[in-house]
């Protein structure tokens, strides 16, 4: 599957909003709606609403699911150096299914690096880069599983001196003050950010389906980077440049039973069997509010999604899984507003054993 690698240098910290309460809390990558929609806004400034609506007519939705888009859109997700990072399938680690001591630190692995992405979706030997029973090879927290040659190479580009550990991003919490416009009382809360160390940072994955629209988004990720992604803009968060992109290329679909996918999916009618034997998947309440200049501050109507890293079945003549939400709130009707579900997805041709998937 030929994919471009869209790499954004940060300039700022990053808010990606999670459920909980306030904006004190943060997630390491960025959602694919979240970023779909902000090239959407972005495409509206740079052109019109006419233009943007031409590019999201061409999505498939729920009333017109065999619509054929021309690109598929990954979550972003981070990169150190010249290594990226993947969701971790939400299956077993393989070869590690059955072991109950391994359990507790298998399951904190939200990322792996490409190469172990690579082994553990083709069927490779994934647990010659484990390194039990130190478990040195997984990074920030046992989050983050590398091999023990890419470990070397963040050890001596990455290394925070003062814990003696590999640091590529930090995520935590700032003070803030705000000031009451009437009493001119103030009071203090936390925001959070993720903050990454120079050279690393967050990129996209896209899978261009055409070229139509391959130079125009590349000028609006150009304008997007000065506006910002994310939360908190208006103190300077979520700036970023975007790299010159690179081709990669990921296992596609191929005659695997399965795949894994690297966006948030909102299946259509029709799909549900992408939810059948082998799948192994977690669902996300995805809401939020709207930004559009005929209507703010406006909460769109949730939608739930299966999150990036799951393993879904393949179904027969299928292409294209997923696609727009309508989360248009009640109260609106200047235009539709949509939420993007399509899934990228990788081929996992890893066989099944059993009831290991389950």
């Amino acid at each position: 599957m030929q994919t471009m690698v869209y790499p954004l240098r940060p300039r700022a910290p990053f808010h990606f909003g999670v459920r909980g309460v306030g904006v004190e809390a943060t997630a390491l990558t960025a959602r694919s709606d979240t970023l779909f929609s902000a090239l959407c806004i972005t495409l509206r400034e740079l052109c019109d609403h006419a233009e943007l609506e031409r590019f999201v007519s061409q999505f498939p939705t729920r009333k017109d699911p065999n619509r054929d888009p021309p690109l598929l859109l990954s979550a972003g997700l981070p990169y150190a150096g010249d290594l990226r990072f993947y969701p971790r399938p939400l299956l077993p680690v393989p070869g590690l299914e059955d072991d109950p001591a391994e359990q507790k630190h298998q399951k904190k692995i939200t990322l792996v690096s490409e190469t172990i992405f690579r082994a553990w979706v083709s069927g490779g030997d994934v647990l010659q880069h484990y390194d039990r029973p130190d478990r040195r090879n997984l990074l920030h927290g046992e989050r983050v599983w590398v091999t023990a040659d890419e470990r070397v190479v963040l050890t001596d580009r990455f290394l925070d001196e003062d814990t003696g550990q590999v640091r590529m991003w930090a995520v935590g919490d700032v003070p803030r003050v705000t000031v009451d416009r009437v009493s001119s009382g103030s009071s203090v809360y936390q925001a959070g950010r993720v903050r990454f160390a120079p050279g690393a940072g967050l990129y996209l994955l896209v899978v261009w389906r055409g070229d139509g629209w391959r130079d125009r988004f590349w000028d609006v990720l150009q304008v997007l980077g000065d506006a910002g992604i994310g939360g908190e803009r208006s103190s300077g968060y979520g700036l970023f440049t975007p790299l010159e992109p690179q081709p990669v290329d990921l296992p596609d679909l191929g005659g695997a039973d399965r795949w894994v996918t690297l966006s948030s999916c909102w299946p259509l009618p029709g799909q549900e069997g992408i939810l059948g034997p082998g799948a192994a998947y977690r669902l996300e309440n995805r809401r939020g509010w709207m930004d559009s200049p005929e209507g703010r501050n406006l909460r769109r109507k949730s939608v739930h999604m299966l999150e990036p890293g799951s393993v879904l079945r393949a179904l027969t003549g299928q292409a294209v899984y997923g696609g727009l939400a309508n989360v248009t709130p009640k109260i609106f009707d200047a235009h539709k507003v949509w939420r993007y579900g399509l899934a990228l997805p990788v081929g996992y041709d890893r066989a099944q054993r059993g009831g290991d998937d389950e």
